[in-house]
């Protein structure tokens, strides 16, 4: 009989945790007595943060922490600390930020080593079993032989973060003006994937924090650009692979750009934002498929996250038993077993279902022959395509959902993650609510009530302070500041959803506690924790979102929030709940000028606090408009010129690349293309393009544009009438080639946005 062996993790709540208990690596917590044996023994901390639903922290337990000889050089040169980065988001963003300074990228699992007093010195993400263990043996040589030149790399490394964390520096502070909504759009735009919705290329993750604001200013603006961009993102998510059509919600991000293969784990938190942005998307547009998302995205939460108590646990993982993905995927034949006829047929012309299917496994690339079900067409498109109707091919659709996932219910399912997160719970909580009010769901309202007062009264302290995390009976752990703001703001769409007053005053509660506890009362804006949490190498401040608003950017919004439901009721605390947020928008005021796509959430709360006050700003880009976009070893240019007066479409194209003209010297080559459409009254003249140089491949003599390259449309008058704001749309073609192959046509797509109001003087 084999026994095998406990480590300290055994004593833990944390389901990722327990799951490393009984690796061969002597794990601790983290806490004091791990680093007092590091001082004691004088060894270097071996960090490695994950959490329980990561599917590559799973694979690097299976070859790393689980492999005895890589165990021993741990238990021996280091002294092994794991953390679940859920439970500890402090000790996450410091580790995390670390690796990003010492690599230029990060992620989970992560990878640390540190001093004994914590300071970081080198780090990465998953390593393959023989490169970890080399580079163990590389680090324990170093701090054995070169210790003063690690501890100098460790001082410096530190220094950078508490400057980069720490955001108390005056030079950051301004004065909020609505024309960084200009500079959000533009930065959207020059991101944005025309073709397959949301932000940049693979791997692509819902821009849960984006969305929000581009869905406000197409309502309160009537904002095309941003009307668009939001609305394409929610459509092509709803028709992807991310997209669980059988039993709703959404995976955590897609591996490639058009959404279809998903890393399968679920979150808590995409989806409960997720619910609440296709919720508002039905407010906007009455189309009754963004409220079937929401509302399927909605009862995956209740049937699959809902804890016997009546709160929400945190995650499902990546891996399911059987195989990664195999919990989700279906082989056509599962469909015929599953289904009559007749409706398996059905779903799999609507899902794309073929015998080979189109899941490869990820290590091997090997096919699979299982499906991820996805759409390539809205619901209504696809109901003329079979001459149904809209809700005939619904209401089919959804009984075949409903079967098949009677079926699924049937397989080995993936492992939740079961622990009750305050902050977490407080987004779920906000959309349940949302949606109750909205798309008229009112049992919706009573889950979430039950929900918030489970926080109320199991997540709070004897001192009537928040907890941060709940299992097994236990709370634990002080809460931060995103708690805090997450859960006020949960309370607070209670009340606008009920009526309730006992919301609108535990929401106060919380705020006051929130500003007691965290607020920088020298410097404006929120550290992230109080005095109660352990003292890290810098008490940080964040205003960069990740996959949750950052804290300030939550903050800011429950205290806008709060500020415009007390006004006519108690007008000091109102007032001073606008003051503090609006002095939290100016304390970071210059970061966000810089990157405001990074902060969405502090956008959001500038425009809740102005509220229907907020003028419409000047969104147009002046004349000298620009938008860019790399595609492999070609860079787009799009520039709107004051003199001469023109577009101009400029190509740099990378070493050993070459695109063709626009009339190329053999047929089968695709031409360069740029055309332009706008609704204003600008006249633009016959393009003009950079002269081509002579290229030989194969004895054939080619005329191709290397290096450089350029197209210029004058503008050679202006007709009368027409609108004076608007957009030019720019649309490019073009096939990058070397002397051996060409790659695929690629197709982009630029939006600028132009006031003729700042036209040059000499406009007829």
């Amino acid at each position: 009989m084999h026994i095998r062996r406990m480590n300290r993790l055994i004593r833990e709540k944390s389901p990722y945790l327990l799951q490393h208990a009984y690796n061969p690596v002597d794990w601790y917590p983290w806490g004091a007595e791990a680093f007092f044996r590091a001082r004691t023994e004088d060894k270097p901390v071996f960090l490695s943060i994950g959490y329980s639903s990561c599917h590559w922290c799973h694979v690097m337990e299976r070859e790393s922490f689980e492999n005895e000889q890589i165990a021993a050089l741990l238990n021996e040169y280091f002294v092994p600390v794991k953390v679940d980065r859920e439970e500890r988001p402090d000790v996450d963003e410091i580790y995390i930020t670390a690796v990003q300074l010492i690599t230029g990228s990060a992620g989970w699992p992560l990878s640390v080593f540190l001093t004994p007093d914590g300071e970081p010195f080198y780090g990465g993400t998953y390593f393959p079993p023989a490169v970890f263990a080399e580079l163990l043996r590389q680090v324990a040589h170093l701090w054995r032989t070169r210790r003063a030149q690690v501890l100098q790399t460790a001082k410096e490394l530190t220094e950078d973060l508490r400057a980069l964390l720490a955001l108390r520096a005056r030079e950051m502070q301004g004065e909020r003006t609505p024309a960084i909504f200009r500079t959000f759009l533009t930065q959207c735009m020059a991101g944005y994937d025309f073709e397959h919705g949301g932000f940049g290329d693979a791997p692509k993750f819902p821009p849960n924090t984006i969305l929000p604001v581009l869905l406000w200013m197409a309502e309160a603006w009537e904002d095309e650009p941003a009307g668009v961009m939001a609305l394409h993102t929610l459509n092509k998510m709803a028709e992807g692979g991310i997209h669980d059509h059988v039993g709703g919600g959404f995976h955590r991000y897609a591996t490639d750009a058009r959404w279809l293969v998903p890393h399968f784990e679920k979150m808590l938190f995409d989806n409960a934002q997720l619910a609440w942005a296709y919720t508002h998307a039905y407010t906007l547009t009455d189309n009754i498929e963004y409220a079937d998302v929401a509302h399927d995205t909605l009862q995956w939460m209740i049937r699959e996250m809902r804890t016997d108590e009546g709160a929400f646990a945190s995650a499902l993982d990546a891996d399911s038993p059987d195989g990664e993905g195999a919990f989700y995927t279906w082989t056509q034949s599962e469909i015929y077993e599953a289904l009559d006829a007749e409706t398996a047929a059905l779903v799999c012309q609507v899902y794309n279902i073929h015998p080979e299917g189109n899941y490869c496994e990820e290590a091997t690339g090997r096919q699979t022959g299982r499906n991820i079900l996805h759409r390539r067409d809205s619901l209504s498109e696809l109901a003329e395509s079979l001459e149904m109707t809209d809700e005939e091919l619904r209401e089919r659709l959804q009984e075949a959902h409903a079967r098949l996932l009677e079926v699924r219910a049937r397989r080995p399912a993936p492992a939740r993650d079961d622990k009750v997160l305050t902050d977490w719970n407080g987004m779920a909580i906000a959309a349940l609510a949302y949606a109750a009010d909205t798309i008229e769901h009112p049992a919706y309202l009573e889950i979430a009530e039950t929900a918030a007062e489970f926080i109320w009264q199991r997540l709070r302290d004897p001192q009537g302070n928040l907890l941060h995390r709940y299992r097994d009976g236990e709370a634990s752990i002080p809460a931060y500041l995103s708690d805090y703001a997450l859960y006020g703001l949960g309370l607070v769409s209670l009340f606008e959803a009920s009526g309730d007053p006992r919301w609108l005053e535990r929401a106060q509660t919380v705020a006051d506690q929130m500003i007691e506890k965290f607020h920088d009362s020298e410097l404006g804006g929120f550290f992230e924790t109080t005095g109660e949490h352990d003292l890290l190498l810098v008490r940080h401040k964040s205003v960069q979102d990740r996959q949750l608003p950052s804290g300030n950017g939550a903050a800011a919004q429950l205290l806008a929030s709060l500020s415009h439901l007390l006004i006519g009721d108690d007008p000091l605390r109102s007032e001073r709940y606008a003051a503090l947020a609006g002095e939290t928008l100016n304390a970071f005021w210059q970061l966000l000028e810089r990157a405001p796509t990074a902060a969405g959430s502090m956008l959001h709360a500038y425009l809740l606090l102005e509220g229907d006050t907020m003028p419409m700003p000047d969104l147009e880009v002046d004349w000298g408009a620009v938008a860019f976009e790399r595609e492999g070893p070609v860079l787009v240019d799009v520039q709107l010129l004051a003199q001469p007066q023109g577009l101009i479409v400029s190509f740099q194209i990378a070493e050993g690349w070459h695109i063709q003209t626009a009339q190329p010297t053999r047929a089968d080559l695709t031409p360069t293309r740029v055309e332009v459409q706008t609704d204003l009254p600008i006249e633009f003249g016959e393009p003009i393009w950079s002269p081509p140089k002579p290229y030989q491949v194969g004895g054939e003599q080619l005329m191709v544009y290397q290096e450089h390259a350029f197209v210029f449309f004058p503008i050679v008058g202006f007709r009368g009438g027409g609108p004076e704001e608007g957009y030019l749309r720019v649309r490019v073609v073009y096939q990058p080639c070397t002397d051996t192959e060409c790659a695929l046509p690629v197709e982009r797509q630029f939006l600028l946005p132009v006031s003729l109001k700042e036209a040059p003087p000499n406009r007829d």
